[in-house]
């Protein structure tokens, strides 16, 4: 829960950066470039969205549990 309290994030876009509902869609990294949305995927916190042609999309969606 608090393994990434406190800590800077850097964002990385892709070539769409809001959804239709106006969200960002990014990547989140740490400094040490730990990627946030594969950690958040891998313990089932998130989903993949597919509703989106995205750089890492097949990545990720190997990522779900």
């Amino acid at each position: 829960k608090n393994k990434f309290k406190n800590q800077k994030i850097f964002l990385k876009y892709d070539k769409i950066k809001y959804d239709d509902d106006n969200n960002l869609l990014c990547y989140v990294y740490l400094r040490n470039k730990t990627f946030i949305n594969a950690h958040l995927i891998k313990t089932g916190l998130v989903t993949v969205d597919t509703s989106y042609d995205y750089k890492n999309l097949e990545k990720l969606k190997k990522m779900e549990l």
